[in-house]
């Protein structure tokens, strides 16, 4: 289990884990309103959204 923080700018983001042979299949996850964290849920690594970043618009 991954322990990484990673800070973002945009609202989608992919994680692959560590890479091809430690890795996980791609996902893609989306900050919703109101979310400043989201977390794989495959690695448990952390993206976090960064001041200024403008989480996805509902529709």
């Amino acid at each position: 289990m991954s322990k990484d923080v990673v800070t973002v700018t945009t609202a989608t983001v992919s994680c692959e884990g560590n890479g091809p042979v430690t890795g996980h299949p791609k996902v893609y996850l989306t900050f919703k309103p109101g979310e400043e964290e989201i977390v794989c849920p495959y690695c448990s690594r952390t993206f976090k959204l960064a001041p200024g970043a403008h989480p996805a618009h509902e529709h």
